[in-house]
Order: C-alpha cells, then sequence, then structure tokens
C-alpha cells in the first residue's frame, strides 16, 4: 500500500512539475504596440511634483489570457533617462488582445528641458525592466525591451 501511494505521489509531482515547466516555456512576451503619435500628459501630482502620463499599448500573442500584475520600467528619451517606474496596476488580459498599461514617470524636467532634444521632431523612446504576469497558479516575471522613433503628443 505504501508503494502505491509513494508512485501516486511522485506522478502528481511529475504532473505538476511537467505542468508549470510547460506553462513557463510556451509563454510568448507581450508585444509593445506603441503608436508612431505617441500622447503623453503632463500633470502635477502635487503643486511641487509634475510628472508624465504615457499609456503603454501591448498586444497578448499568448493562446490564453493572463493576469497582468505589475512591473518596472526604465524609460529613456533619446540619451536622457527619464526615471524608473513601478508598475502596480492589476488587470486580466484576455487570449490575443490589445491592451494598455498607464505609465507615470517623474522626470527633473529641468534637465529634460537643458537636454537638447527636440521634442517637436521624433525622438528615440526606449525601456527595459519586467513585466509579471500569472496564469492560475502560475506566475512568471519576464524581462522586456523596446525601442522605437515617435513623435510627441504632448498636453498639459
Amino acid at each position: 500500500m505504501k508503494v502505491c501511494e509513494g508512485t501516486f505521489r511522485m506522478t502528481i509531482l511529475a504532473i505538476a512539475a511537467a505542468i508549470a515547466l510547460s506553462s513557463c516555456s510556451f509563454f510568448k512576451t507581450p508585444e509593445a504596440r506603441l503608436p508612431g503619435k505617441l500622447a503623453i500628459k503632463v500633470f502635477n501630482i502635487t503643486p511641487q511634483r509634475p510628472a508624465l502620463r504615457v499609456t503603454g499599448v501591448y498586444y497578448n500573442p499568448n493562446n490564453y489570457g493572463f493576469t497582468f500584475t505589475g512591473g518596472e520600467l526604465d524609460l529613456r528619451l533619446d540619451t536622457f533617462y527619464l526615471g524608473h517606474v513601478k508598475l502596480d496596476t492589476v488587470m486580466n488580459i484576455p487570449a490575443h488582445a490589445t491592451f494598455t498599461v498607464p505609465v507615470i514617470v517623474e522626470p527633473d524636467f529641468a534637465k529634460l528641458g537643458n537636454s537638447g532634444i527636440n521634442m517637436a521632431d521624433s525622438v528615440q523612446v526606449s525601456f527595459s525592466g519586467t513585466m509579471a504576469g500569472k496564469v492560475g497558479w502560475f506566475s512568471k516575471k519576464i524581462d522586456i525591451k523596446y525601442q522605437g522613433k515617435h513623435f510627441l503628443d504632448i498636453s498639459f
């Protein structure tokens, strides 16, 4: 009887490990699909703390939905480092769906103004970091990177 129980437990563990490994290895990274004209909203968090709000657009290429549970990014505008962003948004993403992630960054506006970046022309937008999600009980953190030329549509 104990041999059967041990074999049964090992079989269950092997199946669980196979499911966990397959769910991690077959998860395709969501694709950034930022528009050519990137809308940027300048607003004040407090009277002394201005910030930028950008909406990241992504596509889930997977055949199943997942729960986006957050992430972290380092953002650059050309060679200027805008800052580090922690994403704490939680949302359910359907399979093959386009979804948006709100990104708020608080750059050093004085340094940005003195950077010489011509924001009337297209600029290089880049970011790198991690995105976290889960499917059922399985969680995964993936590396994300993006780099592309965009015109900035800045509003106040």
